[in-house]
């Protein structure tokens, strides 16, 4: 179950933080200024993507799926010929699914608050991830520059 509620939490989660925020890892030079890891260890914003991840898998699990259900056994499943015109997603569900708006409500800010602390190790390491790159340019250029020396024109 544990993986319904992160992959739920993840989708309210990308919802609910602005998209400019998320583009721009915090650190220096074009980083500067990013609140990804602050947003999501946030407990106000934790509480509304909660509240909204437990709304939607309410709403995805009142969802009227009979009349699909009864067309799909006319041409496929003969069992599904007798589903109730009014049957909905939790008329199917198992008794672990039936709970999952609760269980989202109550393991998202936990999601949440483990995905901020990643995000925050991850904007950590953006100077070590540019250190590395400035070293791989100058190991790039130094090499072209010994290749240079070494080959003959007439090669090409």
């Amino acid at each position: 179950m544990i993986s319904r509620i992160s992959l739920t939490a993840a989708l309210a989660v990308a919802a609910l933080v602005p998209s400019s925020a998320m583009a721009r890892p915090a650190g220096h030079g074009p980083y500067h200024n990013s609140r990804v890891a602050e947003r999501l260890t946030d407990p106000a914003l934790q509480a509304r993507a909660s509240a909204m991840a437990a709304i939607m898998s309410e709403m995805l699990l009142d969802l009227r799926v009979g009349p699909l259900a009864r067309a799909m056994g006319e041409w496929g499943d003969p069992e599904l010929r007798d589903v109730p015109y009014d049957a909905r997603v939790r008329d199917f569900a198992g008794p672990d699914l039936r709970e999952l708006p609760r269980d989202i409500a109550r393991e998202m800010p936990r999601a949440m608050g483990q995905m901020g602390r990643t995000a925050g190790a991850i904007e950590g390491m953006i100077p070590e991830f540019e250190r590395m790159a400035d070293e791989m340019r100058r190991a790039i250029d130094r090499e072209d520059r010994r290749a240079d020396r070494y080959s003959d024109p007439r090669d090409y």
